[in-house]
């Protein structure tokens, strides 16, 4: 994490996984404590804005931010597309383009809690699941594959190529949280002044991995093991940061 002034990094930690979504409430735990070192305030973040990408949004991420009354923005994966700067792509379009169904087609059986489908065949309840790393839980439901297969309407359900050995399932999402706020993400990214703030964060955070990587010969990690790779990442941040520091202090000193 870097900060928006001087690129300047505020928390670093090499995590041994590919994902880092998980590791959110760690990233946070680590930047408070960093902060309150380097202010000395209880609350070092109160008024402070949090940007991160996409890869981030989910509503437990969103939920630990909120219990730590930190501000963030984090827009979902499809907020792009929602866009106004792009509307005229709609006429480029093909406007004869198949619309697949959705969940909003197919009619719910409380008596046996069951789907219906556009055809009027039966799709049960399968299995229960849960994304951990997305935060999200469910009931999924599905039809034979020897129904769809020969169903007319398989051409608007099924949208794999390779349609004759698929089947159509419903993935229901529960809500886990008493207050959805990836629903309030959704509303607040899409007003034009967060989506002016979230566009300066590429801007922030990008330069200081291609500082790393490229001025400082960076590009891949020489040790082994996550604690020798976190001490490695660890000392090129803290060169990095005292490369930033070297011009204002300078500046600083001839006053």
């Amino acid at each position: 994490m870097a900060d928006s002034g001087n690129q300047v990094i505020v928390a670093a930690e090499a995590i041994g996984s590919r994902a880092e979504s998980g590791c959110f409430s760690e990233m946070l735990d680590k930047l408070e404590e960093n902060m309150k070192n380097v202010t000395g305030k209880k609350k070092p973040l109160k008024k402070s804005l949090i940007l991160a990408d996409t890869g981030f949004f989910s509503e437990d991420n969103l939920q630990e931010a909120a219990k730590r009354n930190i501000e963030v923005l984090i827009p979902d994966q499809q907020f792009r597309k929602r866009d106004p700067v792009f509307d005229d792509r709609k006429k480029y379009k093909d406007t004869d383009v198949k619309k697949y169904f959705g969940i909003e087609d197919f009619q719910y059986n409380k008596a046996d809690d069951s789907y219906t489908c556009p055809a009027g065949k039966k799709l049960v309840y399968k299995c229960a699941i849960e994304f951990k790393s997305r935060g999200t839980k469910g009931k999924q439901y599905r039809m034979k594959k020897s129904i769809c297969s020969v169903c007319p309407l398989n051409g608007q359900c099924i949208s794999r190529k390779s349609g004759k050995g698929e089947f159509r399932a419903l993935f229901i999402l529960q809500q886990k949280y008493e207050d959805n706020l990836s629903e309030k993400m959704r509303a607040k990214i899409d007003k034009p002044v967060y989506r002016g703030l979230y566009s300066r964060r590429m801007q922030i955070i990008e330069p200081v991995f291609a500082n790393i990587t490229f001025f400082k010969g960076m590009n891949r990690f020489t040790y082994r093991g996550l604690k020798k790779v976190n001490t490695q990442w660890q000392l090129y941040t803290i060169v990095h940061n005292i490369w930033k520091c070297m011009k204002p202090l300078s500046e600083k000193m001839a006053i």
